[in-house]
């Protein structure tokens, strides 16, 4: 029998044995809903009803997380507090999943955290990211350089890319190619909605492997061509701005672990020698345990939707 559980996020119901996102695999398909039910899960589990954690199937496994996950929580507050609330955040407004409250014993908050948290992780140097930004941030707010990405790739590869559309045994495609300005207005658009984007992601999987070559050609030789020349002083301070007092939230499977990293007066000293590869580069960090890799990539569909990129821990 399903059980309402309250939740900031909406009023969902949740199945006691949903409890297993946590230790089950899923595909790759399914990472979007899995990664919701389990944020919706931990957002909740200080205060949903004690039926999940005396279910006869599933209760031991709501125990272990709520425990495991109070046990993660507790040495992040150094003062004497009564209970936890978590209230979820998430999303592009956000630079993590929740804000932690913690409250005295007359219900008063008296010391909070942001929490970002990874599924299957036990190490922030493994993660895929701890940031992402859109490719036309990084021009237009964090001036990491002056002519982005999705400019380059309208300029020199969108025509090769609608060819290989149009080279198929059905017959040419009628795809009408906006100007640039408009491109560029739709790029990030994940909807789809503008009908040029949406018959390109209709067509996504005609001649697949043919596009795939061309969109991971058009990212090597941006790269290989401009990456010389990219800026960091404003990309240091976005760094700088949503990773200081954070806190992430790892769960590996079995159990959950907590990491800080320092990030107040890193600085980045510029791309590491030979570093630039087909698909991304290394910059050198000081006043930091790890240095950083920056990652290019489509975040919704290749050559299609979401140019983006992606910075992520490496060792030194």
């Amino acid at each position: 029998m399903s059980k309402k559980m309250p939740t900031n996020i909406d009023f969902e119901i949740i199945e006691p044995n949903d409890i297993l996102v946590f230790t089950n695999s899923n595909s790759k398909a399914d990472n979007d809903s899995t990664n919701k039910l389990r944020e919706l899960i931990i957002t909740n589990i200080f205060c949903v009803s004690e039926d999940y954690f005396s279910d006869t199937i599933y209760g031991e496994y709501w125990r272990q997380i709520r425990d495991g996950l109070r046990n993660a929580l507790h040495p992040l507050c150094a003062l004497s507090y009564k209970t936890i609330t978590i209230a979820h955040k998430g999303g592009m407004s956000f630079n993590y999943d929740f804000l932690i409250t913690y409250l005295n014993h007359s219900n008063q908050p008296i010391y909070s955290v942001k929490v970002e948290f990874k599924n299957n992780n036990s190490d922030v140097k493994n993660l895929v990211q701890f940031l992402e930004l859109y490719d036309k941030e990084c021009k237009t707010k964090f001036d990491m350089f002056d002519y982005s990405y999705a400019e380059y790739y309208y300029d020199n590869f969108l025509d090769k890319y609608l060819e290989i559309d149009n080279d198929n045994d059905d017959g040419e495609i009628v795809v009408l190619k906006p100007d640039k300005h408009t491109y560029l207005q739709h790029v990030s658009d994940i909807k789809y909605k503008h009908a040029f984007f949406k018959q390109l992601y209709e067509n996504k999987d005609k001649n697949k492997k043919q596009k795939t070559v061309l969109v991971d050609e058009s990212r090597a030789q941006f790269l290989s061509t401009y990456a010389q020349q990219f800026k960091f002083d404003k990309i240091t301070k976005k760094i700088q701005d949503s990773q200081t007092n954070k806190v992430f939230l790892l769960w590996d499977k079995n159990m959950f672990h907590v990491q800080t990293i320092d990030v107040e007066k890193i600085a980045i000293l510029g791309i590491k020698p030979n570093s630039i590869s087909k698909l991304y580069f290394d910059v050198e960090v000081e006043n930091l345990i790890y240095d950083i890799r920056v990652r290019l990539n489509w975040g919704n569909n290749n050559g299609i939707a979401n140019p983006r990129w992606k910075f992520s821990f490496i060792d030194k």
